[in-house]
């Protein structure tokens, strides 16, 4: 059984062969019904589909062939991916978005890849000649960032390979080693919780490689949208989070530079009109400095949990991994918008 604090343990055997799929609902009834009508097709032999009722106002249609896990809330993704994880049988697995689709042979594919965790090649749904993710690089100062978003798919990330950080949208894990390291940190409630468990993994010496024959599309946003500013909090509260627990001593000491040259580059981008900060209205742009100052300031508040964290953790990062993982400025400069 783990022994970090901070994320909640999971029962170490389970079905030998099983595949068991954990799905978070909170919103999308159409979205969910694809995603469960696309593992039902799976031609993996021994699929449990677990979708998680996490306080939707819609429900979980009672015509799809899952089993449910209902909550009287919504807990954030991190607490509801946990309470469908325990609920789970299987040895294996598989955590995807409500709003991802699997292809036939993708359970397959990541099963036969027998490592810790393998995260699949997810294509954006209303543009599949485009990626989402193929897993996640580590930026010098925590944030987590998707390998291949918004590029073109054809030519790009065609072997598979091993990874730092899998992607939460589409990924499998070995139940084994969830059992060894714990499940998420609910505190993350959304964004980067995923980063951190790969963190956990990777300390532990455990495995984590991104599979190309394992396909997945995704709309991405579907339960905040893509350029929430809930989101964008989130995401720069918790970046900060896995900075303080994980990054080694140099990194941590040097990243304030790096996140101050990602806004300075956002900035640019906002004021030219292009690049990722383009994705916003005139408006929103407007609105994230107020909100990254937020971000910042609870990230402030959050020191001391963090520092916690970091003493609790366990194991060791491998600076060769870290290294190999590290997105350079110039791929935040470089994305295009509206991906």
């Amino acid at each position: 059984m783990t022994e970090y604090p901070f994320a909640p343990a999971l029962a170490a055997s389970g079905v030998a062969g099983r595949v068991s799929a954990v799905v978070v609902h909170y919103r999308g009834i159409d979205d969910l019904t694809a995603c469960v009508t696309a593992l039902t097709r799976s031609d993996w032999p021994d699929l449990e589909i677990v979708v998680v009722d996490n306080g939707s106002s819609d429900g979980v249609p009672s015509e799809l062939p899952v089993r449910r896990v209902v909550l009287p809330s919504n807990v954030g993704f991190a607490a509801g991916a946990n309470a469908g994880m325990q609920a789970t049988t299987g040895a294996w697995i598989l955590l995807i978005n409500p709003d991802a689709e699997a292809a036939p042979d993708c359970v397959r594919a990541l099963v036969e890849a027998d490592v810790d965790a393998a995260t699949a090649r997810v294509v954006l749904r209303d543009d599949p000649d485009r990626l989402d993710n193929c897993g996640h690089d580590l930026y010098p100062d925590g944030l987590n960032w998707c390998r291949g978003r918004g590029e073109t798919a054809s030519g790009r990330y065609e072997e598979s390979e091993d990874v730092l950080l899998f992607s939460g949208a589409a990924v499998l894990l070995r139940r084994s080693a969830l059992a060894r390291v714990g499940l998420f940190d609910p505190s993350y409630w959304a964004y980067g919780e995923d980063a951190d468990l790969s963190l956990r993994l990777a300390a532990r010496g455990l495995r984590c490689r991104y599979v190309r024959d394992a396909e997945v599309t995704h709309a991405v946003g579907g339960s905040f949208g893509k350029l929430s500013m809930r989101k964008v909090f989130l995401v720069e509260r918790n970046r900060a989070r896995v900075a303080v627990t994980h990054l080694p001593a140099g990194w941590l000491a040097a990243s304030p530079l790096w996140t101050l040259a990602r806004h300075a580059v956002m900035a640019r981008g906002a004021a030219n009109g292009d690049g990722l900060a383009a994705s916003w209205s005139p408006a929103q742009r407007a609105l994230l400095p107020v909100v990254v100052a937020a971000a910042h300031a609870a990230s402030a508040w959050d020191l001391p949990g963090g520092l916690r964290r970091r003493l609790a953790r366990g194991g060791r990062l491998d600076r060769r991994r870290l290294a190999a993982a590290r997105a350079p400025l110039a791929s935040l400069a470089s994305r295009p918008a509206g991906a």
